[in-house]
């Protein structure tokens, strides 16, 4: 069997198309599979059946470098919709020369599909990557760049640095810091061989401090070694500030600024260690708030708890922290402060508050402390201990409150309107003794003594241009002026040292016949106070004069009070406060 034999047996057996012709283009050889793919080439002539019309030339021009090289070659291109590559092999004699050339057809279709597939995916992953608006990147494990995605490339080329394949942190960064905390991470994740974030401080090109987010994932192969990272940075510096006010909101109270209630339960967990022995804790109540809410409406009376605070922040400042514990409380705790160090704070306080005033009320605060000196001690126990203790400081101190809540009121009524002190005090004379003539007990006389104070108070709510007028006051005026009870019973109801008197307030205008206001009331259904009030302030009234009516006469004064007995004032009332006045126990006049 001579070489050509050997040659035909062995391309007969293959698993492709086989065609062999000599260097002059003659066929010599075709196996079965050629046959039966392509059957232009037959009786030893050789027509164009493998490649398309515009690749003949490239194939001839392959075949001859084949026989003048002596090397394999190849040739791609398309037949019938399909992928083919036909390798042309030089067939040689014993003298190397070149005899014929065989030609194997290889159909790589599929392989081809599968390449174009991957491709088209890689393309679609790689524009899905680069519209991305995080930086993405794959390093080596030497910490060398060697994929990015555009995000990454546009940052890195406005900070100057245009090329990054192949290069570390330390080469594309002036801030060698940054570069070596980038590549310590680096090492990290491949030690460990599992994903990890990282939170890193950077200026950006602008010289702007940046907090930039990192997330870096290892890739290991089969045999478990990392060869590398793949990256994925963020600017996270306006969630890190956003979570900041968020943080700064769920710890704070939003009116006074202070710390709330849950920044209260964290920082007692905080402090719950012997080292910060003694810890001190002052509690503090204000007074008057619901006054202020019901007297001039409650955006005064957060303005009233907002100058609070504001003492309470600055006689602190870095010697504690203030909460607000509830709506008028505050609570102060205060690390390594001792008995003598909270009391000296709670003068400061109190001495602060009685030298600032605010509309009409004096700033006023019950403040009670408490010292946990050892870790067995329950600080809850410590703060129920404070609580009660200015429980206790208020109930002490409800006089010294209700006499200054009492010259408050009668100070902000004497800057609205013509209320002086020495009609108030005619007034309090005058009812106190009508009140022992009839038989007032002790308790009731001390009450009425605080209508006759307050009974106008509600005149605070109403406009200083109605309140002054030196006429005739309109239909509409009238009823404005009316409200002046409701508005006083709001205003004493408010404070629980004067609720007592709220209901006479209230009443101080009703008549005897059922016809005043604002319930319309009748005879003894009328609070006594009120009743003995309503004929005092009108002969004050009718005496001294208003700003629309002159005076008159004690006598005339006595007839009107005559006439109006038992239809609009109570008729023993009259009948006593005129017995009194020509007894002389009742000596009146403006100066009184």
């Amino acid at each position: 069997m001579d070489t050509m034999d050997i040659y035909k047996l062995f391309f007969e057996n293959m698993p492709w198309p086989v065609w062999v012709e000599d260097i002059n283009k003659n066929i010599i050889f075709l196996n079965s599979l050629y046959k039966k793919e392509y059957t232009k080439w037959f009786d030893g002539k050789k027509e164009n059946g493998v490649f398309e019309n515009r690749l003949t030339e490239k194939y001839n021009n392959e075949i001859k470098k084949c026989i003048e090289s002596g090397i394999l070659r190849k040739v791609s291109g398309e037949k019938d919709n399909k992928f083919i590559e036909c390798y042309i092999i030089p067939l040689k004699n014993e003298n190397q020369g070149v005899k014929a050339v065989a030609g194997i057809i290889v159909d790589v279709t599929e392989k081809k599909e599968k390449y174009f597939k991957l491709k088209n995916q890689r393309n679609i992953l790689k524009t899905i990557i680069d519209v991305l608006p995080e930086s993405i990147f794959y390093k080596s494990n030497k910490s060398k760049f060697l994929m990015y995605n555009k995000r990454f490339k546009e940052f890195y080329k406005r900070r100057g640095v245009d090329e990054l394949k192949g290069k570390t942190d330390m080469d594309i960064f002036s801030d060698k810091e940054v570069a070596l905390e980038f590549i310590k991470q680096d090492k990290e994740v491949i030690a460990e061989k599992k994903s990890k974030y990282f939170e890193c401080i950077i200026t950006d090109e602008n010289g702007d401090t940046r907090i930039e987010e990192n997330l870096k994932v290892p890739v290991i192969n089969k045999g478990g070694d990392v060869l590398g990272i793949v990256g994925l940075s963020r600017d996270i510096t306006e969630r890190k500030i956003l979570e900041e006010k968020l943080r700064y909101l769920s710890y704070t109270d939003e009116l006074t600024g202070l710390y709330n209630r849950t920044k209260f339960e964290e920082r007692v967990k905080e402090l719950d260690k012997e080292k910060y022995l003694p810890l001190g804790v002052i509690m503090g109540d204000v007074n008057g708030l619901k006054l202020v809410n019901d007297t001039i409406g409650h955006l005064q009376g957060d303005k009233f708890l907002k100058n609070i605070a504001n003492i309470l922040k600055d006689v602190c400042k870095e010697k504690g922290d203030v909460f607000r514990w509830g709506g008028d409380e505050f609570i102060i705790l205060l690390p390594k402060c001792n008995k003598s160090q909270c009391e000296s704070m709670i003068q400061d306080i109190l001495n602060r508050c009685k030298n600032h005033e605010y509309e009409f009320i004096k700033l006023s605060i019950a403040l009670g402390a408490g010292i946990r000196t050892s870790m067995s001690e329950d600080i809850y126990n410590c703060i129920e201990s404070v609580e009660d203790k200015v429980y206790h400081q208020k109930l002490l101190e409800s006089n010294n409150i209700k006499k200054s809540i009492i010259k408050s009121l009668r100070h902000s009524l004497e800057l609205k309107s013509i209320e002086t002190d020495e009609h108030i005090e005619r007034i309090a004379k005058h009812s106190n003794e009508i009140g022992k003539k009839m038989g007032l007990s002790e308790v009731e006389l001390e009450d009425l003594s605080l209508v006759a104070q307050l009974h106008d108070i509600g005149k605070i709510g109403i406009k200083k241009d109605i309140l002054l007028k030196n006429s005739e006051l309109s239909n509409e005026e009238i009823e404005i002026m009316k409200t002046h009870t409701e508005k006083g019973y709001r205003i004493i109801n408010s404070s629980s040292e004067l609720i007592q008197i709220a209901n006479s307030v209230l009443t101080h205008h009703e008549r005897w016949d059922g016809m005043g206001y604002p319930l319309g009331l009748r005879g003894k259904e009328i609070p006594i106070l009120a009743r003995i009030i309503a004929v005092v302030d009108t002969y004050d009234a009718m005496i001294t004069g208003r700003l629309h009516k002159k005076p008159i006469s004690r006598e005339e004064a006595i007839e009107k009070l005559k006439h109006y007995s038992g239809n609009r004032f109570d008729p023993e009332v009259v009948k006593t406060f005129i017995t009194l006045i020509f007894q002389k126990v009742l000596t009146y006049n403006s100066n009184l």
